[in-house]
């Protein structure tokens, strides 16, 4: 059995290497940003401990070699086995993807800060991670477009430890709060603030390494739903093509054979990662950086089997407890100072949810997101308020007014007019005795399917008898969407009309009817209460 940890030598200690990630724990940490700053709260490279020995582990990933720890390190252990799975969920907003983002804190952030009783405090705020670049890239894509995202990840934990309760601070760190006055105020916040610009909000004071490769992918939600895909399948075909790039071979599930099959049906495209490719992917750990690694076994196959080697020696953090910074001096003044410089800065980047408006009618509010709405659901919308195909739209036909008609050489015109599209047809009445008439009828047709092959047909009849009427005149009309003012010369006359293309959500542009296979638009549609749901909170107090 091979010993685990020992007490070694100074001699001992100057030849070996420290254990793989060993400055990694003690780094300062920005909560807002989610990112880890580079600069170092606790001096992870002292490893003298009394009469000059220090502490020798055994490593045995790599060859059972030992390895030294730093003084302010305990706990150490490398993790005997890790088996790789792609984990993934899919969210409806930007906003259920913000509130994820701190998945790999092990520990509640807030303890010692007190947010919770801050009077600024409001349970529908985000705090943690609301500015991180998973974050960013959400709220981005929700600008534009309705979008779910889906969350695919990977990790290995080949190493874990923490630092100790009474660290050795860095010189640096410590001499930066040492220089720090001893009144927080707005006169005194920059020198506050200029602590958490280098060193950030927390420090890492429990980690765990290994890799960890995370991709978020941005669906257009109605794009999917047009061709037939819901979020979860889009979801699940990422599932299959991530499971191959780890497995390093295909998969022969019943989700596999789905996912093949709509491919076919869907472009000449030859993976789903290749059609839904709007994606924010992060790395951490190991010697490759490959932008699309969870999906690469396509474009590049032997990306994955160079990166999962490289862990052992070059990990990163992939998970960890968190302790704010002022925590490290319990007994000097200015620690409340620094709590206080720290709360205001969380605050000051807090979003807020906040729906921009109701729900419109048709719709009501989703119990799980609150700031999306669901569709009843009918012939033309799903209940996620998609269109339940291409090209639909409602059509309406008004303002039809008719001069210089001439059907009979004795008496004035009596006339109607026919308007049809496709199969369907609606008429209006009759106006007697009337070479000018004005008909007030609105024609509404829902949901019509567009196609260049179909045009709006107008017919102007004279009804001289219920079994005898004259055509006078038929024209025909190529929509476009939105609203349309037309006229039609007939053989008798002239006819007037407007027309109204109302195409159904997230379905669009100038001339839907030209090709209603491609016609998905980026347009917000407006069954969404807001473009992100998310308001930043300005209002920032200091309190003195």
């Amino acid at each position: 059995m091979v010993e685990a940890c020992r007490n070694a030598t100074s001699s001992e200690c100057a030849k070996a290497q420290f254990v793989p990630g060993h400055n990694l724990g003690g780094e300062g940490f920005n909560i807002v940003t989610m990112k880890r700053t580079g600069a170092y709260v606790i001096n992870m490279d002292k490893v003298d401990q009394a009469g000059g020995t220090c502490m020798l582990c055994t490593n045995t990933h790599e060859n059972n070699v030992q390895q030294k720890l730093p003084i302010s390190m305990v706990d150490w252990r490398p993790v005997p086995r890790c088996k790789m799975r792609v984990y993934s969920q899919v969210y409806e907003s930007s906003e259920s993807l913000v509130n994820s983002t701190g998945s790999s804190i092990k520990n509640d952030w807030k303890v010692g800060l007190e947010i919770n009783v801050d009077p600024r405090f409001q349970p529908s705020m985000m705090l943690g991670g609301s500015h991180s670049r998973a974050a960013n890239f959400a709220m981005e894509k929700s600008k534009k477009d309705k979008y779910s995202f889906a969350n695919h990840e990977v990790y290995c934990e080949f190493y874990n430890y923490r630092v100790q309760s009474t660290p050795v601070m860095s010189d640096e760190f410590s001499q930066s709060f040492k220089a720090l006055p001893n009144t927080y105020s707005r006169n005194t916040k920059s020198q506050y603030q200029s602590i958490i610009d280098i060193y950030g909000t927390h420090f890492m004071r429990q980690v765990s390494l290994g890799g960890r490769v995370k991709s978020i992918t941005a669906i257009k939600t109605c794009e999917a739903s047009l061709n037939g895909l819901t979020d979860s399948a889009v979801k699940d075909c990422l599932d299959v093509e991530a499971s191959a790039t780890i497995l390093q071979k295909a998969t022969v599930k019943t989700e596999a054979h789905f996912c093949r099959e709509k491919l076919k049906k869907l472009t000449n495209s030859q993976s789903f990662s290749a059609i839904f490719n709007e994606r924010h992917s992060e790395i951490s750990g190991g010697d490759m950086d490959v932008g699309d690694l969870l999906f690469s076994s396509t474009s590049d196959p032997k990306a994955y089997s160079h990166w999962f080697p490289s862990l052992k020696k070059t990990p990163d953090v992939i998970s960890y407890s968190l302790a704010p910074l002022h925590k490290l001096f319990p007994n000097d003044p200015r620690s409340k100072h620094l709590r206080s410089a720290l709360k205001d800065y969380i605050f000051e980047h807090a979003l807020l949810r906040s729906c921009s408006s109701k729900c419109s009618a048709g719709s009501h509010t989703s119990v799980r997101e609150p700031c999306n709405c669901i569709c009843h659901g009918d012939n033309a919308v799903k209940v996620n308020c998609c269109p339940v195909g291409k090209g639909l739209a409602k059509l309406t036909v008004k303002n039809m007014k008719a001069t210089g008609l001439w059907g009979d050489y004795l008496t004035k015109t009596d006339g109607s007019v026919k308007a049809s599209y496709g199969e369907e047809f609606q008429r209006t009445a009759v106006i007697d005795n009337n070479d000018n008439p004005v008909w007030r009828e609105t024609f509404n047709f829902d949901n019509i399917k567009l196609s260049m092959a179909k045009k709006l047909i107008f017919e102007v009849y004279d009804a001289d008898f219920h079994w005898n009427s004259d055509l006078l005149g038929r024209c025909d009309i190529s929509l476009k969407s939105g609203n349309h003012n037309g006229m039609c010369v007939l053989n008798h006359g002239t006819l007037y009309f407007s027309y109204m293309v109302k195409c159904a959500p997230s379905l669009g542009g100038a001339e839907t009817y030209l090709d209603p296979f491609t016609q998905y638009t980026l347009e917000q549609p407006q069954n969404n209460k807001t473009k992100t749901g998310l308001q930043p909170v300005l209002q920032i107090l200091i309190k003195i």
